[in-house]
């Protein structure tokens, strides 16, 4: 009998496939549709057996595109404020956290050890950061070339009327070099010192001692650690650089000011400009002026005119990594 009806429903199927695969389809759906119905009465599909929760995992994973996860790009942060380091107070190593750069390394200290974040520092201004009373710049006049002695006939030695062995020996022993004259005072007979040579230009006289004029910051505070008054500052590859760079511009705003004395007003001009590798000065712009034009106009002279500066060394270009960075100068007027 059955067999009968198989063969019945083989015939079917031949005859209709479109039909019989419409009722089929209808089957499954039905199949499917109860099944569900009948597992969420039994509640079923309310636990996740641990190896269809590992099998599901598997399954997602093979699925998604395999790509390998970016590194995080780390900027690197430098120091935006510089200050100069006495050499007394520099140090071989480096604070871990530094607010400020420099040409040297120094650790915040104190004579009088506290338990707080800054170091005291007793000083009559709360404007530039600065650790040391240095004087303004004076003006150092050009010097001219010292006039050449006129040429002098040397005596002329007799001549030996034989040249043997021994006065050959002495010969040899005779030291070429001429003796350096001594100076003396005409008046005491005294011997005097060989005066210093004197550099004949503004920017060697600079370059003998650089140091930045100002008064000392006056700042609350006081460190644990024992020492002379200093902050936290780290060397860098370009503070050397910066130090003659701003003694540079330094020396060139009070050159200006002793020319065009009677304007002097208080309040300070921010100024930013960019530094090229080859020492040009670019994109100068004034962002906060509170003294005038007249004096504003000083202190981008005091950028600009003495540029070109100095190329940048070759590890100051790779620790900055660019062909130029951003400068900005703040000129307090008192």
């Amino acid at each position: 009998m059955t067999v009968v009806e198989l063969r019945g429903v083989g015939r079917q199927v031949e005859r209709d496939p479109l039909a019989m695969a419409i009722v089929l389809s209808l089957l499954i759906h039905l199949g499917l549709y109860g099944g569900w119905r009948l597992g969420k009465q039994l509640g079923w599909w309310q636990y996740h057996p641990q190896w269809l929760t590992q099998w599901t995992r598997k399954l997602s994973h093979s699925a998604a595109p395999r790509m390998k996860p970016k590194p995080p790009v780390q900027a690197q942060v430098l120091p935006m404020t510089f200050v100069e380091v006495d050499p007394e107070t520099a140090t071989a190593e480096a604070p871990d956290q530094a607010k400020y750069y420099s040409s040297k390394n120094s650790k915040a200290a104190n004579p009088d050890p506290k338990d707080q974040l800054l170091p005291k520092v007793d000083g009559k201004q709360d404007q530039a950061v600065r650790l040391m009373d240095n004087e303004k710049p004076k003006p150092f006049p050009l010097q001219p070339s010292p006039p050449k002695p006129p040429p002098t006939e040397a005596a002329a030695e007799p001549k030996p009327k034989s040249e043997t062995p021994e006065d050959l020996a002495l010969l040899r022993k005779k030291d070429p070099t001429p003796a350096k004259e001594a100076l003396v005072d005409t008046g005491t007979g005294e011997a005097l010192a060989p005066p210093k040579e004197r550099p004949r230009t503004l920017a060697a006289a600079r370059a003998q001692k650089a140091m930045l004029s100002g008064e000392k910051i006056r700042q609350d505070g006081g460190v644990s650690a024992h020492g002379q008054v200093s902050f936290d500052a780290k060397a860098t590859t370009f503070g050397e650089y910066d130090l003659a760079f701003i003694v540079a511009v330094e020396q060139c705003w009070h050159n200006l000011l002793d020319e065009h004395q009677g304007t002097q007003r208080s309040g300070k001009v921010v100024v930013d400009f960019r530094l090229t590798y080859d020492g040009r000065i670019t994109d100068l712009k004034v962002q906060d002026n509170e003294v005038g034009e007249i004096l504003s106009m000083l202190c981008q002279s005091a950028i600009l005119n003495p540029q070109p500066y100095p190329r940048w060394p070759s590890d100051m270009r790779k620790t900055i990594g660019g062909n130029s960075r951003e400068i900005r100068f703040t000129f307090y007027y008192n």
